[in-house]
C-alpha cells in the first residue's frame, strides 16, 4: 500500500541513495503524497537535501500518463465487465502489449514531453 507513511519512507530512502546530491521531486496532489507532521518536519530539516514540487491541482496537461490512462480505459475497461480480477488483468496486459507493439496509439499523449 502506498500512503503518506510509505511516501515518507520512500523520501528518506531516496535522499540516502543520492547522498551528497540534492533531490528535486515533482509529485501530484494525491493523498498518498501527503505527509503527517513528522514527515513535514523531516522535510523542513532536510530542505538542503530534497525539494518537493507539487503540480497544481488537477493538471493532466503536465502528466503524460493521464492521456495514456484515458486511452487505456477507453480500450480496456470502458463499459466492460470482468468476472474476475484475472480477466481484467489479462485485458490490461493485452492493451499494454498493444502500446508496446504500436507506440503511435499513445504517442500523441507523450510527444510534447520529449
Amino acid at each position: 500500500m502506498f500512503n503518506g507513511a510509505t511516501f515518507f519512507e520512500f523520501l528518506r530512502q531516496l535522499v540516502a541513495r543520492y547522498d551528497g546530491r540534492k533531490v528535486f521531486l515533482v509529485v501530484d496532489n494525491g493523498s498518498c503524497h501527503q505527509l503527517e507532521d513528522d514527515g513535514k518536519r523531516w522535510l523542513r530539516e532536510n530542505r538542503h537535501r530534497i525539494e518537493i514540487h507539487r503540480l497544481p491541482p488537477y493538471s493532466p496537461e503536465f502528466m503524460p500518463m493521464e492521456g495514456v490512462w484515458k486511452t487505456t480505459r477507453k480500450l480496456t475497461t470502458h463499459n466492460a465487465f470482468f468476472v474476475t480480477p484475472n480477466q481484467r488483468d489479462a485485458k490490461l496486459t493485452q492493451t499494454f502489449n498493444l502500446f508496446q507493439r504500436r507506440p503511435k496509439v499513445i504517442a500523441a499523449h507523450v510527444a510534447r514531453f520529449r
